[in-house]
């Protein structure tokens, strides 16, 4: 792949075209054929890791930054006696998104399992008969673990549509990172609702103990490690194109 249809470096000069939309055709041209020819160069010298285009990147400079240099040399003619007005980045791309989006997701998985903690309860009671022999018997109310699991995600479902309205339309993932922050919700509700189910079917209380602490194990470590990931990938696309946070 050419150094130049990197998404990043494609993410780059997208937006430098924009900010360079007050010049004629031919010099906007000329300035980004320049940039391409600057990063190509810059590239060929690295191995060209995502880092490495990151580090380019930065080192160039924001596009803004650079449009404002080629407007402010001269050497260009401006179609418009206005100057062009800041561009401003869409809500769904600004620094506070992926935080923001991380927190949803964990408040979700919240109400989820104190939804399923509240309802997939057991009791075991230990009577005597007559004869003296003891009977243990066991009752499960409330619904079970997935009553609850579908209960809590039907709590949590104005969450999880403001996650996918914020991932759905930002920049700052890509298609796999954009599927797994919307299947991560969909995901933790199976898991609470088959696996203490199952648990409860093959050991019963026993089963349900042993399935109910593997399924928060499960959800907690990796879930909480998943977003961390997804998280660190939207702030190093962030950097990555130099734009700011807070635009």
């Amino acid at each position: 792949m050419n150094s130049t249809q990197h998404r990043l470096v494609s993410t780059y000069l997208d937006d430098l075209a924009r900010m360079l939309a007050d010049l004629p055709p031919e010099d906007r041209a000329e300035v980004l054929a320049g940039v391409r020819e600057h990063i190509d160069a810059a590239l060929a010298e690295r191995p060209g890791a995502e880092t490495d285009v990151q580090s380019v990147l930065a080192e160039l400079g924001p596009p803004d930054l650079v449009a404002r240099e080629a407007y402010e040399s001269g050497q260009y003619a401006v179609r418009s006696p206005h100057p062009s007005p800041p561009v401003r980045r869409p809500i769904a791309d600004r620094g506070w998104v992926p935080v923001t989006v991380a927190v949803l997701q964990v408040l979700a998985v919240v109400i989820v399992l104190l939804t399923v903690g509240g309802t997939a309860a057991f009791m075991v009671e230990a009577t005597s008969t007559s004869d003296g022999a003891e009977v243990v018997t066991t009752n499960s109310y409330g619904g079970g673990a997935l009553v609850g699991a579908v209960t809590g995600a039907v709590m949590a479902l104005p969450l999880w549509i403001a996650v996918a309205l914020f991932v759905g339309s930002s920049r700052l993932w890509v298609g796999p990172q954009k599927a797994a922050h919307l299947l991560f919700l969909p995901v933790t509700v199976l898991l609470l609702a088959a696996l203490p189910t199952l648990g409860w079917a093959l050991g019963g209380p026993i089963g349900l103990v042993a399935a109910s602490w593997t399924t928060i194990a499960l959800v907690v470590l990796g879930g909480g490690w998943l977003l961390a990931r997804l998280t660190s990938a939207a702030r190093r696309r962030l950097d990555g194109q130099s734009l700011p946070a807070d635009a």
